[in-house]
């Protein structure tokens, strides 16, 4: 049984999460307007507004005795509120953490310091494994890879190194295609990088593509990582990302509760539903879905934390976690703005900027829809085509 109550030590953490979004808060609205549009925010980290102050993920990673383990405390950090801006040098992304995880000693000796994207959706494809055209093939003369094909909607690749990148095969004898991955660099002869790609929100995080044109690669950068194996991250990620979402929706709450009581709407929660007005009644019940979608976050991380990073077991549970998370942070960030009336839509305020980045959560790291038919399949037997 998990058990959800938080430590004094979680507490603490939360509460830095908190002192750094309000500093980031000064920055939001200058970011979501001019940060897709090649204008460079904070290349200069840590940002003097937080320059010598604790950077929160780093106390947790140096320092997580009595917390409930550093992957449940870093969901709960990000639920804690909305994250504006980054003003701090951010990791080295998520494809360093697959080379972390499955590469050679010589691989990661080579790569490990590099900052790295993932790269699997495709303009044709999305990131359904099975219409995926990138390919690779090998040439035993050079004892090299050649890589081709176009990845698009990529995280962080307009400011990483370059991208752990999934391709298929070309078919073998028996007409199969392997799914492999491979290190791609920016500087490699063949790499076209494209323009960063302009969206609803969530402007604070870089999107790119690039295009792989007869890359050669030596065989040092193939990866001991198949799909399953690279797949595996996401189980981590999904939740994670949803998170980040879940954050927004707490900012945009409290924000609408704070109107509410500014209008003298009382929100009673020990009071019965007919004693309440149906403001009151409205954001009662959104907070309610608010907590489900935390806890079901909650849970898939302390999994995470039971079995381990890379373990399959609990690929059902990130899935829901993503598909309640998502569906939640529609229903939440629609139903405060219908709340707040003007005061919503207004960029006086943040509420619709959270409102903005919040809906991207139910589309990247897997749309809603495919993980409903994750989940239908695991629970109900069903096989691929059965459902799609």
């Amino acid at each position: 049984m998990v058990d959800f109550s938080l430590t004094k030590a979680d507490r603490r953490m939360i509460d830095l999460m908190r002192q750094e979004n309000e500093v980031a808060r000064r920055h939001a609205r200058e970011i979501d307007s001019t940060a897709e549009i090649g204008v460079p925010k904070f290349r200069d980290k840590p940002h003097p507004d937080v320059a010598g102050t604790p950077d929160p993920f780093e106390v947790l990673k140096n320092d997580s005795e009595g917390t409930s383990g550093e992957a449940v405390v870093e969901v709960l950090m990000h639920m804690s509120g909305a994250r504006d801006a980054s003003l701090r040098e951010e990791g080295t992304g998520f494809g360093a953490l697959v080379i972390g995880d499955f590469g050679s000693d010589e691989q990661k000796k080579l790569f490990g310091d590099l900052r790295l994207a993932i790269g699997i959706t495709e303009p044709g494809a999305g990131s359904d494994p099975g219409n995926m055209s990138s390919n690779w093939r090998y040439d035993a003369a050079t004892d090299e890879y050649i890589l081709n094909g176009e990845k698009c909607f990529i995280g962080g690749i307009n400011k990483y190194d370059g991208a752990v990148t999934l391709l298929r095969g070309v078919p073998d004898e028996k007409g199969r295609r392997v799914f492999s991955s491979f290190v791609v660099l920016k500087s490699d002869k063949g790499f076209h990088e494209q323009q960063q790609f302009q969206k609803l929100g969530l402007r604070q995080h870089d999107i790119g593509g690039y295009v792989m044109d007869n890359i050669r690669v030596p065989a040092v950068r193939r990866l001991k990582a198949d799909f399953g194996a690279s797949m595996s991250r996401f189980n981590s990620t999904r939740p994670l990302v949803t998170s980040f979402a879940v954050g927004s929706c707490r900012s945009l709450l409290d924000f609408t509760a704070a109107k509410l009581k500014e209008a003298g709407i009382k929100v009673d929660y020990g009071a019965g539903q007919g004693a309440r007005n149906a403001a009151a009644e409205k954001l009662i019940r959104l907070e309610a879905l608010w907590e489900a979608a935390w806890c079901s976050i909650v849970r898939v991380k302390w999994l995470e934390h039971t079995l381990g990073v890379t373990s399959l077991d609990y690929q059902l549970e990130a899935s829901i976690a993503k598909a309640v998370g998502g569906k939640v942070a529609r229903q939440v960030t629609q139903g405060c703005l219908e709340l707040l009336g003007p005061e919503g839509i207004s960029e006086e305020y943040l509420a619709e900027k959270w409102f903005r980045d919040a809906r991207l959560a139910d589309i990247w790291e897997g749309a809603g829809e495919i993980h409903r038919i994750v989940i239908a399949r695991a629970l109900l037997g069903y096989k691929k085509g059965q459902l799609d």
